[in-house]
């Protein structure tokens, strides 16, 4: 990847949102499973968060300190915009096909709700400038967040730069003992082209995470 491309990329992870996917992955038949189990039994699923070695068809990976550090700068800020605690849990995946890191990270709690949790990340369209000469726009969308339930909400910072525009986008889901979010990053050995992923890119990509990360009790 060209060093341009990955300065643009890591300097959005200073938002507190939460970032960018690609590459659809299916959703866990066994997951979907339990749901419906428990649905079935007339009782509202209690859900928590766990660290498979492989989730929505990725490997568990390790990715460069450098790359973590950046990540985990945002997950600080996005704890304390939504106010959150909790027991943390979190994995990074190895997506090779697309070149790219999936971060997953999230809470174990109890007592959250989804509605507050989904509305505090909702915002108007904004624009502006970064202050060296990118022009920025803001903006969020409402998604699925599969068959487990709850909220699900993606946010998007579109960068205009001279030379280069790119999209970071990152999609969340909160239930009443959960809340997470998936970050696609990409890795910067030049073997993904891409500079850039929509909600529509990353949505999928959390739901199928999900599916196999997050289990009923």
């Amino acid at each position: 990847m060209p060093a341009r491309r990955l300065t643009v990329t890591c300097a959005l992870f200073a938002l507190p949102a939460v970032l960018t996917a690609c590459g659809p992955a299916g959703t866990s038949g066994a997951a979907q499973g339990a749901t419906a189990a428990a649905t079935t039994a007339g009782a509202a699923p209690q859900y928590r968060l766990t660290a498979p070695q492989t989730a929505g068809g990725y490997p568990q990976g390790r990715p460069p300190a450098a790359t973590t550090q950046l990540v985990d700068s945002g997950l600080g800020q996005n704890a304390k915009l939504l106010g959150l605690t909790g027991t943390p849990v979190r994995a990074t995946y190895d997506d090779a096909a697309d070149g790219a890191w999936v971060f997953y990270s999230g809470l174990n709690g109890s007592g959250f709700d989804p509605d507050r949790l989904h509305d505090a990340l909702t915002h108007p369209v904004t624009t502006g400038d970064d202050g060296a000469g990118d022009h920025t726009t803001f903006s969020y969308a409402d998604t699925d967040p599969g068959p487990h339930g709850g909220r699900a909400i993606c946010d998007s910072l579109l960068v205009r730069a001279a030379f280069l525009t790119t999209t970071a986008t990152t999609c969340s889901w909160f239930t009443a003992t959960t809340a997470a979010r998936v970050t696609v990053v990409i890795k910067g050995d030049g073997s993904n082209t891409k500079i850039g992923f929509t909600a529509a890119d990353v949505a999928p990509i959390m739901r199928a995470v999900r599916a196999d990360a997050e289990r009923s009790d």
